[in-house]
């Protein structure tokens, strides 16, 4: 029946609770188990609240959730906490609070009988000191009740010890019918820890020849914010017979103590570390344990354990940079709390799940773990090494997907791509328009064929033209050169590599074409055709020394790449044996780096895709794949391939359309029938007949088409790799548009930092992560 209960409740979208402890009656000392488990939707985490645990201490706390995918996607989140009484009574646990969201619901109170003490406690050298502290009563014969800190000046996170220290007189003891109710104060703003103390009497004391007896109660808090901090008053309660027969009547006292006020620093800014998260203890330290070997696709535990003294339950997840190819979840956080010294410590493991998914090593970084040391009062950062373990291929399971075809044994782009690469796209417009050129000079040969030239005598010299050219050439050298001039100029020219000799030469000349050009002309001054023949010579010179270091750069780089790449190929395995071994994760960088390098050849693309299809990603493989088919879409592994990660919906089959020919098939074929046309044309200029149009005619048409489908291809496209959704503005908590699902096709529109502005569906755009999208073409 409660199963089925918590069934309509977890689909009813509100969370359940429950709270148990291992047994309800134990002597001080033993520990007790209090177990909570909440559960509810799967989308969103479940947030558990203990109530104030007056009477027990802390010893161990763990903490793990988990979530079931089927019928009904549900989360189940299970805080288990290990629990001391510090004193013997009747205890009220609970209620426990849990939220999710906006909903919020409490478990029914537990009760706990504690019995007498299993054992003295034991009084540490730090309460001993702060019991000294506990002033002697002020009047002979009456009880006094007194609150004592350890430190009123401290850090957020500090610990800070409170005791509460009751002085009775034995002889008005020894009257009571029932012993004294002491009740520590109230803490707000502040973690607290019950702690033990010894059971009845702490210490004896003789004051003015009365005996007094002390009765402690302490506590252990840590500040969570900034600021002063009021510790309210502790009370003392008592009732004294007002005559000595058994039924006489009693009378009530009720004794408060003094207040006290914490002055709470908030941490320093100075030194603060930039990945700092709010540790802050004493000696931290922090350890990594992996297992040696693993299997792809196979979950192995990683463990971290920081260590030292602090509030163990503040103490935040390491950062951690998990390598490509590692998928990681966390699986649970264990608590242990100990006393070092008298203060609170102990360890915080937390273990996390790592599925490699290809085969070869993993190196795990090295983990850094700022905090704030208490005793050097500055920033310290625990280190944990890297870790390096090997990944053995996993077995293949009866029920695994199909693979991909074998790779593609491409190493160079096709004939039509290499050819339109090599030669500029200006030089192949001048080829297709050499015959209309040609067709102009045979008609137009016989008009104006020899014409006359003036002299240069005869032309007054533009000197505003030679120094534009002359400029066109400094900037080369330098940008701003049109802002500088003598010495400045000479500066400038002289640490871009210019010679000094032609350095001074040309800060000269731009002096006098000034001074010619914008003010009165110079007594004894060189004339404007002087100066603009020395401008055009000093302009071949820097012509003629930039294309000297431009060659001799070249051959300095052609040198270094012949020396340094045999040694760089042999240090590299291949990515076609690493995909052969199974560390596919390793053969799709090793594929990407092709790509990136010679992004013509389709045969990089298609392993690319290969890989990441092993690896588990068929988004990226998808994006790989249709790269590969725009290049040669003939190719039977790519078109088979791409059938394994068909389109999620009708607007990505659109977007993913691929020729059957390349832009640069035909492109050439449209070339080559328009020049096979002009051809025909000049060798029967006087019988110009139809087919010549029609052949002239398909080459526009062939040229048009691929036009077109170069526009298709050179629209920016990308492929949703992570099922992210998209946002209403550049941020992760900006409202929801609508989903983008893994593997759909997107518009890139523009990009702002990390973001992207992409539209999903026409009319719907939103904003995602440039990490959740693998460009198709940009």
């Amino acid at each position: 029946m409660s199963a089925l209960l918590l069934l309509l409740a977890v689909q009813a979208g509100m969370p359940t609770v429950t709270a148990t402890v291992d047994r309800t009656r134990l002597a001080v000392g033993e520990e007790l188990l209090l177990t909570v488990r909440a559960s509810g939707a799967a989308d969103e985490p479940i947030r558990i609240s203990l109530p104030p645990l007056d009477g027990f201490e802390v010893t161990a706390r763990s903490e793990r959730t988990e979530v079931a995918f089927a019928a009904t996607d549900s989360r189940t989140t299970t805080l288990e906490v290990r629990l001391r009484p510090a004193r013997a009574g009747t205890f009220r646990l609970g209620p426990v609070t849990a939220q999710q969201g906006a909903s919020i619901v409490r478990t029914a109170a537990v009760m706990v009988t504690v019995t007498g003490s299993a054992g003295p406690a034991v009084v540490t050298p730090r309460l001993r000191s702060l019991l000294e502290r506990a002033p002697p009563p002020r009047r002979p014969g009456e009880p006094a009740l007194s609150l004592i800190v350890s430190d009123d000046r401290i850090y957020v996170g500090e610990q800070v010890d409170v005791i509460t220290a009751a002085w009775f007189p034995r002889d008005l003891r020894a009257r009571l019918r029932r012993p004294p109710t002491l009740s520590p104060p109230s803490l707000t703003g502040v973690w607290s820890y019950p702690q033990p103390t010894p059971p009845g009497i702490s210490a004896s004391r003789q004051v003015g020849g009365t005996w007094y007896d002390l009765f402690v109660s302490h506590q252990v808090v840590f500040p969570l914010v900034a600021g002063r901090v009021t510790i309210a008053r502790a009370s003392l309660q008592y009732s004294v017979p007002v005559a000595m027969q058994f039924f006489s009547q009693e009378e009530r006292y009720n004794l408060e103590s003094n207040d006290a006020v914490l002055d709470v620093q908030p941490l320093p800014a100075a030194g603060r570390p930039a990945n700092f998260t709010g540790a802050v203890g004493r000696g931290l330290t922090i350890e990594r344990t992996a297992p040696r070997t693993a299997r792809s696709g196979e979950a192995v535990p990683v463990e971290i354990a920081v260590r030292g003294t602090g509030n163990v339950a503040l103490w935040p997840v390491p950062e951690l940079n998990w390598p490509a190819g590692i998928r990681q979840y966390q699986d649970r956080t264990d608590d242990r709390i100990e006393t070092i010294s008298g203060r609170l410590g102990g360890e915080k493991r937390f273990r996390f799940l790592a599925i490699p998914d290809s085969a070869g090593p993993v190196t795990l970084p090295a983990v850094e773990y700022p905090y704030f040391d208490l005793d050097a009062e500055a920033y310290r950062v625990a280190r944990a090494p890297a870790v390096t373990f090997v990944v053995a291929p996993g077995a293949e399971s009866a029920t695994s997907r199909p693979t991909p075809p074998p790779l593609v044994a491409s190493h160079r782009a096709p004939l039509a791509s290499r050819m339109l690469d090599a030669i500029p796209a200006a030089a192949w417009i001048l080829i297709a328009s050499l015959p209309l050129a040609a067709w102009g000079v045979l008609e137009g040969r016989e008009r104006s064929r020899d014409r006359r030239r003036r002299r240069k005598s005869d032309i007054r010299p533009d000197l505003a033209a030679s120094d534009r050219r002359l400029l066109m050439a400094l900037r080369n050298l330098v940008a701003d050169a049109e802002t500088r001039t003598g010495t400045e100029l000479v500066a400038a020219l002289r640490a871009a590599g210019v010679d000094v000799p032609l350095a001074q030469r040309i800060a000269r000349v731009r002096d006098e074409f000034l001074a010619t050009r914008y003010g009165p002309a110079p007594a004894g001054g060189r004339s404007e055709a002087d100066i603009t023949h020395e401008m055009d010579e000093l302009t071949r010179a820097l012509g003629g020394q930039s294309r000297h270091r431009e060659r001799r750069g070249r051959r300095v780089a052609l040198s270094l790449t012949l020396l340094l790449a045999p040694g760089m190929a042999s240090a590299q395995l291949s990515p076609e044996q690493l995909y052969a071994d199974g560390a596919y994760r390793a053969a799709a960088e090793a594929f990407a780096r092709r790509a990136a390098a010679d992004p013509l050849v389709a045969g990089h693309w298609y392993g690319l895709g290969a890989a990441e299809y092993r690896a588990g990603s068929d988004a990226r493989a998808s994006a790989a794949w249709h790269r590969a088919a725009r290049l040669a879409p003939r190719i039977p592994s790519v078109r088979r391939a791409l059938r394994l990660v068909p389109p999620p919906d009708a607007v990505s089959a659109r977007r993913f359309w691929v020729s059957p020919v390349t832009p640069a098939e035909l492109a050439v074929a449209g070339l080559v029938a328009w020049l096979a046309g002009w051809v025909l044309v000049f060798r029967n200029r006087r019988r110009f007949r139809l087919r010549y149009l029609a052949l002239l005619a398909a080459g526009v048409a062939l040229g048009a088409a691929a036009l077109g489908v170069e526009l298709h291809y050179r629209r920016p496209l990308a492929v949703a790799v992570l099922p992210e959704p998209l946002r209403i503005s550049p941020h992760e908590r900006a409202d929801e548009v609508g989903p983008a699902e893994a593997g759909a096709a997107l518009r890139p529109v523009r990009r702002e930092g990390a973001w992207v502005l992409a539209e999903s569906s026409p009319g719907r755009l939103g904003w995602l992560p440039a990490s959740a999208l693998m460009f198709v073409s940009e």
